[in-house]
């Protein structure tokens, strides 16, 4: 697969992001509320993130590109891989030590609502995971090594969350841009290590999860 066609796919991918990030998501998120919102959304990530998964990986086996592992493959658990289980403890208790420490104790942000366990926790993961790491960071496997690979699947991975930073409101600061796009880089090379070494994406799609749903919870 050629480093132009993947890098055409990616910048077509950003572009549709946007434009439904600001036609679609932003408006409902301002017109409606509770769970016909969050079923919207969470539609709408699920039918444009794993419908661009799945019909990026269905073009390359239809022109026999070859990926690092197949779809098959990648969607098999890899239960005797020790680091993901070792991982996924330390994201836990780090995070849970860190809501503590900063709110003396473990306090429910007061925006969370029931809702946000589907987008945060069951839609997200496996949406984004799917993607990045299933296709993107699977075909850029077969033309780089590891180490540079992974960099690139991650600061692809951090620049698709800029088109949701575009339509929050109110604005994000530039520093609060900056460090949370420094936190999605380094969660995303994290995520891209984990794939690789289990050869499965469920060590990530787990840990994407727990992240996001604890960030959501007590952040």
């Amino acid at each position: 697969m050629s480093n132009r066609r993947l890098t055409i796919q990616f910048i077509c991918f950003w572009l549709i992001w946007l434009v439904v990030q600001v036609g679609l998501n932003a408006p409902i998120e301002k017109h409606l509320s509770g769970w016909p919102q969050e079923l919207l959304l969470d539609a709408i990530k699920l039918v444009v993130w794993l419908g661009a998964a799945w019909w990026f990986i269905r073009q390359a086996d239809h022109h026999h590109l070859r990926l690092s592992l197949s779809n098959a493959e990648q969607w098999r658990p890899n239960w005797r891989f020790a680091a993901g289980y070792v991982v996924w403890g330390i994201i836990v208790i780090y995070l849970l030590g860190e809501f503590w420490l900063v709110h003396h104790g473990l306090i429910v942000n007061h925006s969370f609502i029931p809702q946000f366990w589907g987008r945060y926790f069951l839609v997200v993961g496996v949406t984004e995971e799917f993607l990045f790491r299933g296709y993107f960071f699977n075909a850029l496997l077969q033309k780089f090594s590891l180490t540079t690979a992974n960099v690139i699947q991650a600061l692809a991975f951090a620049s698709l969350h800029i088109p949701r930073y575009l339509t929050t409101v109110p604005a994000m600061s530039p520093m609060l841009w900056l460090s949370n796009l420094v936190s999605v880089f380094l969660l995303g090379l994290l995520f891209g290590w984990l794939y690789a070494r289990s050869h499965s994406l469920w060590p990530g799609i787990a840990t994407h999860m727990t992240w996001d749903i604890l960030v959501t919870l007590f952040g």
